[in-house]
């Protein structure tokens, strides 16, 4: 039986492999929660619209209580570039992902998840971004 010392240094040594095990897990139970949903009849548009309520509901306390007194004067032309960004980086990336997952499996859907970061590097290096 390990005593408590090798315990800890085992737990401080592995501490990224266990986090990217609770994220794949989370990543793999929100595609199996949303494809039950989605398949039980909710449209996959209002899907992600509660998506993002609940989002924003649940983090903005945090981003108040914490956050405010960090403020950062916001101009107009920042403000829509933020608009824009969340427009085309988050709802509609969502809202393809989604109305994917109804026409496919849960299964296939957690597995391509896995497949962003080495497709990013395939992109990076046919763009010759990668070790330069």
């Amino acid at each position: 039986m390990m005593n408590s010392p090798k315990l800890v240094m085992a737990y401080e040594n592995n501490k990224p492999y266990i986090a990217m095990f609770i994220v794949q897990a989370i990543y793999a139970g929100m595609a199996l929660l949303s494809k039950a949903s989605i398949s039980s009849g909710m449209n996959s548009f209002i899907f992600v619209v509660y998506r993002q309520a609940f989002a924003t509901l649940s983090l903005a306390p945090f981003a108040y209580f914490f956050e405010r007194k960090n403020v950062a004067h916001l101009s107009y032309t920042l403000t829509w570039k933020i608009f824009f960004s969340s427009l085309i980086g988050i709802t509609i990336c969502s809202n393809m992902y989604y109305y994917a997952l109804n026409h496919t499996t849960a299964t296939f859907a957690a597995a391509s998840t896995n497949l962003i970061p080495a497709i990013t590097f395939v992109i990076a290096f046919a763009l010759r971004y990668v070790l330069n």
